[in-house]
């Protein structure tokens, strides 16, 4: 779904919603009880430190970074760029049950709005509270793994971490309003709560005229009802459709009218709201548009009429019965301007709105647009109530037809089977993530909702096909560790199996597939231009190849903690050692070539983690172009000093994929155990070294590292293809006992890497 950007000249008409507020970040956020008067409730007791929101960042994968904002209301928007393009993952503070309502102000700042925040915004809450991209950019600044690119403008003020507690405080005030103001018979948001310390900006009377200067003015009267025929408030985007310079704003709907002066010509609108039952909780979101209607220059101007009632639940007629999870849909609107790459981000209006769990979305059919550009987007994720089987549909057209219409056939679908790995010692529920993304588009999709998935588990998953549409996952573990797979194109009638944190979990870079409309969009993640050589290593890659494993969330939204080294030597001399960090970064290699050698250790604790907690890994290494022996190395991907007569080669590190025999619990019973083996170098596209395999060996130790066994290691392809069986006998044991495993390696090209992993596996009597 991609996102539209108002341009300068929506300026004027959308400042009073869409317009940038300097952002205004908190400390102390008084919270007490509303009362339930008509119009003004104050919160005047109990003081908690917060603030509006806090951003953080997990780590970096292949050509992706990911960073996490919390909201004042406690719910998180993981934001991840990938092959260039940026897409956020909406993560509700009450799992699997939430609404959001997402867009793009003037100035580009991305904003993501909880449904029970909408009726206070501009009122009781300051839309700066929920401005994405500038909690990022307050950020930037403090995480070298943080795309550079947020460093682009200033935020004042100093973020500090959001309080659950009072994020809580919030929620609960904020639907006590909308209880009292539903059982008087009131709007929601009639019964502001004064909450101290939070930034209020009281709704403005912008002069929408302005942005129409010039042209002869007339009057348009906007109707809207609501889902039960009563008049509606809220907001309305309205868009010229001929020239939006001489019209793009938001009209504020009170009594379900206003009137506004605007030229005559051809126009859009939409209008977005939510219903609450009498305590408060959300109980639908809907939206209704029309795509198009004219404003004569002379005679009567009609009114435009908006019922909530003409809205239809979004719905997929799916092979196997299913109830849906989740629903996000995208609804862009532009001018008559050309499009550039499908897209007009600089003249469009338009909405993103993300539903998860029971809660239903509804919207109103209408056709394609007359005049301008009309693009909508529906995912729709559904499935069985024991959670065996999903569907994770989406759709693309220029009109909205029949919302609860939709259909996928057996033969429009790929099967993909996902075998959820888990540490026991972790919550038993984490979350995953999918959205589809057109890699041809500039613009990024629009958020999809991560939903709660039980783990270990086992879950067939169904996917539609989508014109140059590849899907992206994630999956977040309980005990923090998320992985984020390379984007797949998925062709319908094909079955794959994929696994998901099976360990053990190991430090690496991975070898990668990029689709053919992301070339280029990639970031290397080991690679070498002139003198420059750039590193970004994965803390938890899994069995896997192309998924990276790297620091993620825990359960209470504090970041899973890594300590970790690395240390950089160059020609047999000390170059650089970094606490901390799993960067590298030279610029002033010797352009002829040089011998690396990196020691990469990291050790993670916590209650939630009882596997995989530390690794040492050593890699050995030539940029000697020689070394290849005229093997390609160029890959299909971006790196730093990469220019038109410096392409970027894929370092020549080694890279190992293993397959334990573990049950979904990492865990292995005594008696015989096996390791599939495949030793390789870390490619994009097969595009990396091709050196051959020249030794190998697998060691175990059952007593944390004080003494180790060798492991049987049987070649199960051609010598050099660095492909082998590993076995060994596990010991007599109830619970306890973590074995640690220790793989070498050699390559032809003088290469080398050794690589402890310390409580790999757990040994379970009966596993």
């Amino acid at each position: 779904m991609q996102q539209t950007t108002a341009g300068s000249s929506a300026r004027q008409g959308r400042l009073h919603r869409l317009g940038r507020v300097p952002t205004v970040l908190v400390a102390a956020l008084g919270l007490i009880g509303a009362a339930a008067a008509p119009a003004t409730a104050a919160l005047t007791a109990g003081t908690t430190s917060a603030a509006p929101a806090a951003a953080s960042s997990t780590g970096s994968s292949a050509g992706a970074t990911t960073r996490t904002v919390t909201l004042v209301t406690g719910d998180r928007v993981i934001v991840t760029t990938v092959a260039g393009h940026t897409r956020y993952a909406i993560d509700a503070a009450v799992p699997g049950d939430g609404a959001f309502r997402s867009y793009t102000d003037a100035q580009g700042d991305y904003h993501v709005v909880p449904a029970l925040a909408e009726p206070f915004l501009s009122t009781a809450l300051d839309p700066s509270l929920f401005d994405v991209t500038a909690q990022l950019r307050a950020n930037a600044t403090t995480d070298a793994r943080t795309d550079a690119t947020t460093d682009a403008k200033a935020t004042s003020g100093v973020v500090t971490e959001v309080s659950p507690a009072t994020s809580a405080q919030l929620v609960a005030a904020l639907r006590q309003a909308v209880g009292a103001d539903v059982r008087a018979g009131r709007q929601p948001g009639t019964t502001v709560p004064h909450l101290a310390g939070v930034p209020a900006a009281p709704r403005a009377t912008t002069d929408l005229a302005k942005a129409a200067a010039g042209y002869p003015l007339r009057i348009l009267q906007v109707d809207v009802t609501d889902r039960s025929g009563h008049p509606a408030a809220g907001e309305a985007d309205l868009i010229d459709t001929d020239d939006s310079g001489k019209f793009l704003g938001v009209l504020p709907i009170t009594g379900g009218v206003d009137r506004v002066a605007i030229p005559a010509g051809h126009y859009s609108i939409d209008f977005g709201d939510q219903t609450f039952d009498d305590n408060g909780n959300l109980t639908s979101a809907y939206t209704v548009t029309k795509t198009d209607f004219t404003v004569p220059a002379t005679g009567t101007v009609p009114d435009v009429v908006l019922d909530g009632r003409t809205a239809v639940p979004v719905r997929v007629a799916t092979p196997l019965p299913s109830t849906t999870q989740a629903v996000n849909v995208g609804w862009y609107r532009t001018d008559a301007a050309p499009l550039v790459n499908g897209i007009s981000p600089d003249n469009a209006t338009g909405f993103d709105y993300t539903v998860t769990g029971s809660i239903p979305f509804a919207m109103n059919a209408q056709p394609a647009a007359k005049v301008g550009h009309l693009t909508t987007e529906v995912q729709w994720i559904g499935g069985d109530a024991k959670g065996t089987y999903r569907y994770d549909t989406a759709f693309s057209g220029t009109s909205v037809p029949n919302p609860s219409g939709y259909k996928v056939a057996a033969a429009q679908l790929a099967t993909v089977h996902d075998h959820y790995y888990a540490d026991p010692a972790a919550p038993k529920v984490g979350g995953v993530f999918e959205m589809p993304i057109d890699f041809a588009e500039p613009g990024p999709m629009g958020p999809s909702p991560i939903l709660p998935q039980s783990m270990p588990a086992d879950v067939t998953e169904y996917l539609n096909s989508v014109p140059n549409t590849y899907w992206n996952q994630q999956v977040f573990e309980g005990s923090g560790v998320e992985f984020t797979a390379d984007p797949a194109a998925l062709k319908p009638g094909t079955t794959t199996s994929v696994d998901w944190g099976r360990g053990p979990l190991a430090p690496g870079v991975g070898q990668h597939t990029i689709q053919p409309n992301a070339v280029g969009a990639n970031t290397c993640q080991a690679c070498v231009a002139g003198t420059d050589v750039s590193l970004a290593l994965n803390d938890f890659d899994d069995s896997t190849p192309g998924q990276q494993g790297t620091p993620g969330y825990l359960d209470d939204g504090n970041p899973l903690q890594v300590s970790s080294s690395l240390s950089a030597y160059q020609n047999g001399q000390p170059l650089t050692t970094t606490p901390g960090s799993s960067l590298l970064s030279i610029s002033d290699a010797p352009a002829a070539g040089a011998q690396y050698k990196l020691v990469y250790t990291t050790s993670a604790a916590g209650p939630q983690i009882s596997q995989s907690t530390s690794s040492d890994t050593t890699w050995a290494f030539s940029t000697t172009p020689a070394a290849e022996s005229g093997a390609a190395l160029t890959p299909q991907a971006n790196c730093v000093g990469q220019s038109a007569t410096t392409p970027c080669s894929v370092l020549p590190l080694l890279n190992i994929s293993t397959q334990l025999a573990v049950s979904e619990s990492n865990t292995a019973a005594p008696g015989a155990e096996t390791m599939g083996l495949t030793l390789g170098h870390v490619s994009y596209n097969g595009t990396g070294s091709h050196a051959a395999i020249t030794a190998a060996t697998v060691q175990v130790s059952f007593d944390g590292g004080k003494t180790w066994q060798a492991a049987q290691l049987t070649r199960t392809g051609a010598a050099s293809a660095g492909t082998y069986t590993a076995s060994w006998t596990n010991p007599a044991a109830d619970t306890g006992t973590y074995p640690s495993i220790r793989i070498t390696a050699t390559d032809a090209a003088g290469g080398s890497i050794d690589q402890t992993v310390n409580n790999a596996y757990e040994i379970v009597k009966g596993a």
